[in-house]
């Protein structure tokens, strides 16, 4: 048997039992929101996984505040009545540090994934959980290969009526910023006009008003629910203890490179999980460093590495974005590289990025602000979503980059 095709059914095995571990804790655990105890409990499950194919399995338990990363909209919605009524009573300088306050809690909480309001949030117990396989040889690499086991809340706007989904937001953050916009303008008028009249801006103040209705929605952005979170992001981690499988039973054991495979909590809280693991692991992470991170691998044929993330905030690299594309090529892959989408949020290689890996993301859908996948953030998000032959590229690509960082 050619080894094109001893590889290829190797792939398809791997494939399937990710996929059958993926079925079988979904349907232990529907939802898995990052501090809850399915959450918690997956990721034990996955930790007897790594038991079987590593050296060492770590469990590394820390807190994090859940609903402080997207609490930034309900706090825009409440501000923007508050500063329209102020703006109504001649007050634009009150109005102004509200909306202001407002935006930087926006940029720095989602723009760029800061701990701005977490203190003011309950904190919950959250759990990382990673393999460990030690090379023949001394360590010359470190590579982790990092999914995320927690599931995200169900947006609602990806649900009803998901056409619209740019228009609820971009309506909404349009019009908060119309009324900044408004409320400088009145404030230069105040200062410089002696005969200030609220008059010329009624007309405004009304359309503003009318606006409320887009900002209220916002509130209802975000359910309560968890989605099941299969293709988004469990696959990931299923996927790393099949590399981790590979590489513990592959007859020539890796001979410089350490392999770290993980599974982080609290992506969908703000990549909280993967930043702690980057600056509490220090130690374990030796010679050239590299991140394979996975996120959302739904469909074969929308296969591409990000060169960038956190909204275009966070470089990662291109370097081995472009080797990965070569390996997809080699093996007939489409694949491509590009930068994030600015509004599309973030992923765990930036964390790695951050602390100086060369970090990409390998996702499988379309991602911009326009299409994404149908099941991405809803509760259609179920092991059925994801395309067997998505996982197979996937792993195969990844194995092949271990590989040649190790040779």
């Amino acid at each position: 048997m050619g080894k094109v095709k001893m590889e290829k059914l190797q792939a398809t095995k791997m494939t399937n039992q990710a996929l059958k571990l993926v079925k079988e804790i979904v349907g232990r655990y529907k939802g898995r929101l990052s501090g809850s105890k399915e959450c918690l409990d997956a990721a034990e499950d996955l930790a007897v996984e790594f038991e079987k194919v590593t050296d060492k399995v770590v469990r590394e338990k820390f807190t994090l505040s859940e609903q402080a990363f997207l609490a930034w909209i309900k706090i825009l919605v409440v501000i923007y009545p508050i500063a329209l009524l102020l703006s109504f009573f001649s007050l634009p300088i009150t109005a102004l540090i509200l909306l202001l306050a407002g935006l930087f809690i926006m940029v720095g909480q989602f723009f760029l994934y800061k701990e701005v309001i977490d203190r003011f949030f309950p904190k919950v117990d959250a759990l990382n959980v990673f393999g460990i396989i030690e090379p023949k040889k001394e360590v010359l690499n470190t590579v982790v290969f990092s999914g995320h086991h927690d599931s995200a809340r169900v947006f609602n706007f990806f649900v009803d009526k998901p056409h619209l989904y740019i228009f609820k937001v971009g309506g909404a953050l349009a019009s908060y910023g119309a009324l900044t916009l408004l409320t400088l303008v009145q404030i230069f008028v105040k200062l410089f006009n002696q005969n200030y009249s609220i008059k010329p801006f009624l007309p405004f103040q009304i359309i503003l008003t009318v606006a409320i209705y887009l900002m209220a929605k916002l509130w209802f952005f975000a359910s309560d629910e968890a989605t099941p979170g299969a293709g988004d992001n469990l696959i990931a981690s299923a996927m790393a203890v099949e590399v981790a499988r590979y590489f513990k039973n592959r007859e020539k054991p890796l001979e410089h490179t350490r392999l770290i495979v993980a599974s982080f909590d609290g992506e969908e809280a703000g990549l909280r999980g993967a930043r702690h693991f980057y600056k509490n692991n220090k130690e374990l992470f030796e010679g050239s460093l590299y991140n394979f991170n996975v996120d959302c691998p739904y469909f074969a044929k929308d296969l591409f590495f990000l060169t960038s993330d956190i909204n275009g905030s966070v470089k990662l690299s291109q370097q081995m974005a472009t080797q990965c594309v070569d390996i997809a090529k080699g093996m007939g892959y489409e694949a491509f590289s590009q930068p994030i989408a600015f509004l599309t949020g973030g992923t765990d290689a930036a964390e790695a990025a951050k602390v100086g890996f060369e970090a990409v993301s390998l996702m499988a859908m379309p991602w911009d602000n326009k299409s994404r996948a149908n099941v991405y953030h809803t509760p259609n998000d179920l092991p059925e979503a994801i395309e067997v032959e998505a996982v197979k590229r996937a792993l195969s690509i990844a194995i092949r980059f271990i590989e040649q960082v190790d040779e």
